[in-house]
């Protein structure tokens, strides 16, 4: 298997990460993204672990496994599944596009690309990196959630 793009901070982990249900498979993906119009945004494809460090000390990064999950990237299987999880989440935080993004992105995942959690019942799965991922060249802006 390839060495994944965060290595270093999943081997701090007592949990094995990626789970060993994760799987290299071939899957189209939707995404939160900022669309800057001109230029890729720098947070689009970087996990949350990443952008901010310091939540990994937060209530919601507590357990391995919870950081396990906040240095993959999260996606869903459809536009309309990542809508609908949008305005769940703008229900009770309406400035909620400040973090996630203002569009969505979609893109065609493959097994070069890392390994994937199932996509669970509402459309949303996981994916861990391999080292040489560009995942800003696979994605397309195609729709926006204002």
């Amino acid at each position: 298997m390839m060495p994944f793009k965060y290595q270093q901070y999943l081997a701090t982990l007592v949990t094995p990460c990626p789970p060993s249900d994760y799987q290299a498979e071939e899957r189209t993906a939707c995404r939160f993204v900022f669309d800057t119009h001109h230029e890729k945004h720098p947070h689009n494809f970087l996990p949350v672990l990443i952008i901010k460090p310091e939540r990994k000390n937060g209530r919601r990064f507590k357990k391995d496994v919870s950081k396990c999950q906040g240095y993959a990237l999260s996606f869903f299987d459809s536009f309309s599944n990542a809508y609908q999880r949008y305005i769940e989440l703008k229900k009770d935080h309406p400035n909620i596009q400040e973090s996630l993004g203002t569009h969505i992105a979609q893109g065609r995942l493959d097994e070069t690309d890392g390994v994937m959690s199932d996509v669970d019942a509402n459309g949303h799965f996981s994916l861990h990196e391999f080292e040489h991922t560009e995942l800003s060249k696979k994605f397309k802006t195609i729709g926006s959630l204002k």
